[in-house]
């Protein structure tokens, strides 16, 4: 997955690139303005984010840039927060089955496990994705003018 980026910071050999986000509703009929759709609106979602970068081409502060994830990164993240929540609410509700006879404890626990398991996800996203690197600087688009 590509985007467009700018790099803002390089402190200690870690470049920091401002992202600008490519939302699922750019091609969408609704979205005629460029400013999103309902739902980008509803979820507040940004249309730039930091991230951290590795700099193997020598970017510079102030370069537009192309950023790169692999597609493999971009799909376990994303089966993350959207099925791993899933899986453990309906896991939740099969083993407080086999514990209790009351449905309601069934839904109960479903609820439970599916609120639980983003606690999962934050820890995650805390302890081991924040460490990572997975964003790439591939190529430099324009690079900023010497003043």
């Amino acid at each position: 997955m590509q985007n467009k980026a700018t790099v803002i910071r390089i402190e200690n050999g870690i470049t920091t690139v401002e992202v600008e986000r490519q939302a699922a509703c750019d091609g969408c009929h609704k979205n005629k303005d460029g400013g999103g759709c309902s739902i980008c609106s509803l979820t507040g979602a940004s249309k730039k984010f930091e991230a951290t970068a590795s700099n193997a081409i020598g970017a510079k502060v102030g370069d537009r840039v192309t950023v790169a994830t692999k597609t493999e990164t971009v799909l376990w993240y994303a089966a993350l927060v959207f099925m791993f929540p899933i899986v453990v609410g309906v896991a939740f509700y099969f083993i407080s089955g086999l514990l209790f006879e009351r449905e309601l404890f069934r839904y109960v626990s479903l609820v439970f496990g599916f609120v639980l398991s983003f606690f999962f996800v934050w820890l995650y996203a805390k302890a081991i994705a924040k460490k990572r690197c997975d964003v790439e600087i591939v190529e430099i688009l324009e690079k900023r003018e010497l003043s």
